[in-house]
């Protein structure tokens, strides 16, 4: 095992062998001295110098740290070597076009500034930017209007300023920007039309404007839009009907229609869009009912979302010709007849949602096994079921007229009592009220209230019913370009505006429709009270990107509206407050029935995808009348059961005490052991108890950290006697690390130097393992030099020091150029912070991740030379580390 010494920092172990790094280090420097420069002759164009940091200003943003200057000469490092624009350290960005007056002059061409947060206007000066053809500033917090000035870019290919604040109508001069290929105006808060002007961009492959706030019909004069490839426009007042035209964009390959106002029917003109493989059209309320025949040509659809859009007639007897369809929709519509066997049997089918139509017959009896979510609830399905059903998958059965026997009543439990006719204690109720925590365990409000446990795992279909019959609920509905989809979703938060703020710790979440069940209530009026707290979304005073979501569902109390575009935060007046709203409703045929219902409204995918659609985190129903049912579940009457109580008590009782015996018997097993494997030193340390430590560092507080890698945190303390100490916390539980433990104690105990820091003590309780070491809290990085040169330049030697670092890292894309190596020493650009550990530590496979602990770090004084750019930071460790004895 190779030797681990820790030099002159608590949290940064170091090789004690060196000189495969200082080969490196003179190689690395040798190559500077005798490398010809690569610098560049052209300079930025004046104005946009100027224009860009007045916007940079108004932004209080800078560029990214080591890549580029924005002041001096932009057009640099990253903005002309080739960096990837989108790379995620390159942000804000820029990218220049050096090769105007004969490579004299560089033009800013592209400008990305994208999930920072900033906030502020969009300011005109961007305009002055004459030669952007690529402008990208989503995800911060802009606000005001989109400047008209914009419409003189016209170069511009890319502009995109999606899921930010802004607001005003949508100004015409963007009609000007005919090279455009992208547009982004999604997620904002616009109003008004969108401007006929934008018809002229007649390049345009890609418009995303959904949840952009516009309003009215979709203009005309985007017709001649025929090379649009995606058109993402949901959650918008559009009105009046779907556009005819739109059959004429043939090389559409994505369509998203979703809540908005458009009436039916879709146009028969659709079916020329051979070309598409997502279609998303929903939420269409008035007009005419529209025949799923005009996808007959459509045969390239992986996915065909048309939920709740007045559609009509049968599924396609071809639908096994859609070899590439791997989503169907079409709940919520008017579909009758029988479901095709080719359907079921569709190799690429992976989910299938034709719930809330009038289909009848009985359920196909082949299924593939691609097919895992099925929703078919709310039909008029019959028979049994076929081999292929099983609680295994995800499949929601519910409202049906299903016939079930000795063989079929077992497999979907409970499903027997949520048919059409609602059988389970019909005409002999026993329950006059029900409360639910949503999502959550069992809990009692402050009212004394019983909330009871919903923390089933709904899936994408699926229904659950509690063991006493009382109350069931069921989903339906998949988080759409989500790859983790969540359907309870928990908080730590501290919701306001409650007396039981526990209650709302947890709530269901729905991408579609949430049903729950009130089932064997007796008849009469009753108060329906559902609890909602929206905590998903970051505060509006926070002023962040994450902070413009908008959740919006429908709520529905037995089949009648009750709510539209119910929004909780707006309800609640504001983020993470309880908001309760209570109706009134009469249950006449012993069941109940509360419907959250997602219509395509509000945002998609703020912060993250999946976050829409329905959540409520309570729900209690009382009746208005004085009941007169006992509200006993079946079969559970109170017969005395002492001796069964007895029995079990004791037997509880014993279990304790034995487990109470064996966790004492392990506990001192382990503080054997643990003194064991220190009795294996020869010089065996000083040791300190866990509550020492713990006390020195004042249970290690945050405010003490002084930095933290993969092995764990390091903390400043003071022990009991006065020695300042630096606490390392490792986080290490293996019975392999807890020999590499032991062996680094064992090496450093046995090792003294002057460039090595004593180490004072360690403690090993059970899992609990630290290393208490003296503190220099000094810098003695320049210690490192030569002791025979006397007269040296402190800032120039850090600087070579730093920048020798960044020449020895392992991956290539981290090492510099040469040009750029000498741009560095003489100060010309700045360097960038080393986040890795030099080549011959990764290269020996050295697994200890503590190199990168160290946030302590020294500055170099060039700050204050004229001319000079700021000197990166590193830490005294990270040269101690390439340096060592070979100085």
């Amino acid at each position: 095992m190779k030797s681990l010494l820790l030099v002159n920092h608590p949290s940064s172990l170091v090789s004690g062998t060196t000189t495969r790094g200082a080969l490196l280090v003179l190689l690395c420097l040798f190559s500077l001295l005798f490398s010809p420069s690569h610098a560049q002759n052209a300079t930025t164009d004046p104005s946009e110098v100027t224009a860009l940091n007045t916007i940079f200003a108004k932004w209080d943003a800078q560029a990214a740290y080591g890549l580029w200057n924005l002041s001096g000469e932009p057009c640099s490092g990253s903005a002309i070597n080739g960096t990837d624009l989108e790379y995620y350290l390159n942000n804000p960005g820029i990218q220049c076009d050096c090769s105007y007056d004969n490579g004299a002059t560089c033009h800013i061409t592209k400008l990305r500034l994208y999930g920072l947060n900033k906030q502020g206007v969009i300011p005109d000066e961007l305009a002055e930017l004459k030669y952007l053809t690529f402008l990208k500033l989503d995800q911060n917090y802009f606000t005001g209007s989109l400047p008209a000035s914009l419409g003189n870019l016209t170069s511009l290919q890319t502009l995109s300023v999606g899921v930010n604040s802004l607001s005003g109508t949508i100004p015409k001069e963007l009609g000007n920007l005919t090279q455009l290929t992208l547009l982004g105006l999604g997620s904002n808060n616009f109003s008004g039309p969108l401007p006929s002007e934008l018809g002229q961009l007649i390049n345009l492959e890609q418009i995303y404007i959904d949840s952009a706030g516009v309003s009215g019909d979709i203009p005309d004069t985007f017709a001649n839009l025929v090379k649009l490839r995606t058109v993402w426009a949901s959650d918008n007042a559009f009105t009046g009907k779907i556009p005819d035209f739109i059959g004429t964009w043939t090389e559409l390959v994505s369509l998203r229609f979703q809540g908005n106002a458009f009436e039916g029917p879709i146009p028969s003109s659709f079916s020329n869009l051979t070309s598409l493989t997502q279609l998303r059209i929903s939420d269409i309320y008035n007009g005419s009912s529209t025949s799923i025949d005009f996808i007959k040509n459509l045969k390239n659809l992986t996915e065909l979302s048309l939920p709740n859009a007045l559609i009509t007639g049968t599924v396609p007897s071809d639908i096994g010709e859609y070899k590439s369809l791997q989503t169907l929709n079409l709940g919520f519509n008017n579909l009758t007849g029988q479901i095709p066997s080719d359907l079921f049997t569709l190799t690429s089918l992976t989910n299938l949602f034709l719930g809330n139509n009038s289909l009848t017959g009985n359920l196909p009896s082949q299924k593939s096994d691609s097919l895992q979510v099925i929703d078919l609830s709310y039909n008029y399905l019959s028979g049994t079921f076929p081999s292929w059903v099983s609680s295994a998958l995800s499949l929601n059965l519910v409202v049906n007229n299903f016939t079930f026997d000795n063989k079929n009543i077992s497999i979907l439990p409970g499903l027997k009592c949520v048919q059409r006719d609602f059988p389970c204690n019909r005409d002999a109720p026993r329950y006059a009220n029900f409360a639910i925590n949503c999502g959550g365990p069992q809990m009692k409000s402050s009212n004394g209230l019983l909330y009871e446990a919903e923390n089933s795992s709904l899936t994408a279909a699926s229904f659950n019913l509690t063991t006493t019959e009382k109350w069931g609920v069921s989903n339906a509905g998949t988080f759409a370009d989500s790859n983790n989809p969540v359907y309870l979703k928990t908080t730590l938060t501290q919701v306001t505006s409650t007396s039981s703020p526990e209650l709302f710790q947890t709530s269901r979440a729905s991408p579609g429709s949430l049903r729950y069940y009130g089932l064997g209530l007796e008849n009469g009026p009753y108060n329906v009270s559902l609890l909602f707290a929206e905590t998903i979304y970051a505060f509006p005073s926070s002023k962040t990107w994450q902070s413009v979501g908008r959740r919006v569902f429908d709520i529905y109390i037995q089949g009648s509206r009750q709510f539209k575009d119910f929004d909780i935060a707006k309800e609640a007046g504001g983020i993470e407050k309880a908001i309760t709203r209570t109706f009134n409703t009469t249950v006449s045929e012993n069941h109940l029935e509360i419907h959250l219902f997602w219509g395509g409204k509000g945002t998609c995918c703020i912060p993250a995808q999946g976050d829409y659609g329905p959540l409520i985190s309570a729900i209690s129903v009382v009746p208005d009348f004085t009941p007169t049912v006992s509200g006993t579940p079946p079969d559970t009457g109170k017969k005395s059961n002492t001796a069964l109580i007895v029995g079990i008590c004791v037997s509880v009782g014993a279990v304790i005490l034995i487990a109470l015996l064996v966790l004492l018997y392990k506990r001192k097993k382990a503080e054997r052991e643990d003194e064991e494997v220190l009795l294996g030193i020869d010089q065996r340390p000083n040791t300190f108890s866990y509550s020492e430590l713990k006390t020195a560092t004042e249970d290690f507080n945050p405010s003490n950290k002084l930095g933290e890698g993969g092995f764990g945190p390091v903390y400043k303390g003071k022990l009991s006697d006065g020695r300042v100490v630096a606490v390392k916390q490792l986080a290490v539980a293996s019975h392999q690390g807890k020999n590499q433990f032991v062996a680094e104690i064992a090496i450093i105990s046995a090792v003294q130097h002057r460039n090595l820091v004593k180490l004072y003590g360690c403690c090993i309780e059970g899992s609990r393992r630290l290393l208490a070491w003296k503190l220099h809290e000094n810098n003695r990085s320049v210690e490192l030099v030569d002791p025979s040169l006397t007269n040296f330049n402190k800032d120039e030697a850090l600087r070579v020091m730093g920048i020798s670092l960044l020449c020895t890292q392992a991956s290539p894309s981290m090492r510099p150029s040469m040009s750029r190596v000498v741009a560095m020493l003489t100060g010309d650009i700045e360097m960038p912070n080393v986040i890795s550990k030099p080549s011959y530590l990764t290269d020996w496979s050295f697994q200890d991740t503590t190199f990168e602990e160290s946030q302590t770090s020294f500055a170099s004084k060039s700050n204050d030379i004229p001319g000079k750019a700021p000197s990166t930071k590193y830490s005294s460790s990270s040269l101690s580390d390439i340096i060592g004895e070979g100085r």
